[in-house]
């Protein structure tokens, strides 16, 4: 039961009740990616947990969304609006259909109802990694982009598990949930970029076969990573669906 004091003839919710009463968040990150992709929103979210997708290097690549939907899932102690970028909305998708109770919502970030990749590209990442990865981040960010944010950029994908990537983008071209989208009973947001190269706003657009009336929110002069391209258009367009929705 919630703990309420009087002061001066106001209510007032004790600050362990307010915390308890805001809606909880959950994000999933992309393929060669990390929870670093969400660093820019944990100041207009106050209770969030960022996933950490373990390698599960046991566990086939047509089986990995599926089996990161249940580690995603046990995590989650409250329904929760689940946020999925790319990869990880596919992910999100897949744990709205496992387990209603506990997603409350959806916002689907850069993703699709299904995610082909490019044969030459999942080629490329089994045979020349390293050049493959380089090519994936010059594709995830717009043209416009700070010189200094790209060679950050360069720089840490060079440390990532070229297994791991394969494995991801395997698993992403795999990926295909068009014909179980219906059965998907929370509310959906899209967000979008006019620059995404990996997952463009007309694949986007294919969620609109299923759910009409998702709102499909662009920003502007960013490419696949939207959230760090430009945080401040993003934070904006979230805090429009925590108003639009009632996720406050």
């Amino acid at each position: 039961m919630l703990a309420i004091r009087r002061s001066h003839n106001n209510l007032f919710l004790d600050k362990s009740d307010r915390e308890r009463c805001l809606v909880h968040w959950y994000l999933i990150h992309g393929a060669v990616s990390s929870p670093l992709t969400w660093s820019q929103q944990l100041r207009i979210l106050p209770r969030v947990i960022r996933a950490t997708l373990p390698p599960l290097r046991d566990v086939a690549a047509s089986q990995l969304i599926d089996a990161w939907a249940d580690t995603c899932l046990g995590e989650l102690t409250e329904p929760s609006i689940v946020m999925g970028h790319s990869l990880g909305g596919a992910i999100a998708q897949l744990m709205a259909l496992k387990c209603p109770t506990l997603v409350r919502g959806l916002v689907l970030v850069g993703t699709g109802p299904r995610l082909p990749v490019n044969p030459a590209l999942l080629q490329a990442l089994k045979h020349t990694p390293r050049q493959a990865l380089e090519r994936i981040v010059r594709w995830s960010l717009s043209s416009r982009i700070d010189s200094v944010f790209l060679s950050n950029s360069l720089s840490q994908v060079q440390t990532y598990d070229v297994e791991r990537a394969y494995r991801e983008f395997l698993a992403c071209d795999e990926f295909d949930l068009s014909a179980q989208l219906r059965d998907v009973a929370c509310p959906v947001a899209l967000v979008g970029a006019d620059e995404d190269r990996m997952t463009p706003i007309a694949l986007m657009q294919e969620f609109h076969q299923v759910w009409p009336t998702a709102p499909l929110f662009q920003v502007q002069n960013a490419g696949h990573m939207m959230m760090l391209e430009q945080p401040k258009q993003f934070n904006d367009i979230i805090l429009r669906i925590m108003r639009d929705f009632g996720w406050e």
